[in-house]
């Protein structure tokens, strides 16, 4: 008889703690994206940023605007339960206008590769998928433990922009990355002139998501760096930008290239 009313409790409880869940979620960065696609919830978007590309589901998501300038009508139309912001992209105002017109918010703020596992945790606790999460973030606390270096200290440059010239400086986790890797990165913040790029002399450039056909006339310009002397200028996709599980697969494609000596 207990056990049997056990049973009945449980199955009465359980539907409301499935409500209680976030079920209309929207996510304003593509980082977030990914990270709610690895937790398991990616069903649950109803809407997404005008940034967030992968991964496939969501292509036919609607678009609420960019990420720093959200459309707050298109949002409100979507009658979400949670909005889910980045930290490094979104801007305080945005936080504050959300939840002036009474929405819920949540701010993903991984600022290193370090931090991001519990991030994801975090993430995993708003939405409802915390024992997913740790299971996310213990797989990648493993995978970052496997990472070798796959350089030998050599002088690296990373453009984001190619024009107007924009970098990733050591304030970056792309930074962090390169120095996970063997690499030692010329650019101190994420701004650094033509002239100091040459006299720095980087062995290699690796050029972001963006950039579809090779930048000549950046690469004239830097024409006497050992980097563009021994053709050792590399595209790099847009896995290695966003502080989600994804990411691994980025530093992966970044440790398979082969510099030229």
């Amino acid at each position: 008889m207990k056990k049997a009313l056990l049973i009945f409790i449980v199955f009465l409880i359980f539907p409301l703690l499935s409500f209680a869940q976030p079920q209309r979620i929207i996510s304003l960065a593509p980082s977030v994206t990914e990270a709610i696609y690895y937790l398991g919830a990616i069903d649950r978007l109803v809407g997404v940023s005008d940034y967030c590309k992968w991964p496939e589901q969501i292509k036919t998501k609607p678009k609420v605007g960019g990420m720093m300038n959200p459309s707050y009508e298109k949002i409100l139309a979507l009658n979400p339960d949670l909005v889910v912001i980045s930290k490094d992209v979104t801007p305080k105002e945005v936080y504050i206008r959300l939840t002036e017109l009474g929405m819920k918010v949540h701010v993903y703020a991984p600022e290193s590769l370090k931090h991001m596992p519990d991030e994801l945790i975090k993430l995993g606790i708003a939405i409802g998928r915390e024992r997913e999460a740790k299971d996310v973030a213990s797989q990648f606390r493993k995978d970052i433990k496997k990472v070798k270096k796959a350089f030998n200290g050599q002088k690296a440059l990373f453009v984001v922009w190619a024009e107007p010239l924009v970098v990733a400086g050591k304030s970056s986790h792309i930074n962090e990355i390169m120095n996970l890797l063997g690499l030692r990165n010329i650019a101190e913040s994420s701004s650094i002139s033509l002239e100091i790029v040459i006299k720095l002399n980087p062995d290699v450039i690796f050029f972001g998501a963006g950039h579809k056909t090779v930048p000549e006339k950046l690469l004239s310009k830097l024409k006497e760096t050992n980097a563009v002397k021994k053709g050792n200028i590399y595209f790099i996709s847009d896995k290695i930008y966003h502080l989600s599980p994804r990411i691994i697969e980025g530093i992966r494609e970044m440790a398979s290239i082969k510099i030229k000596n």
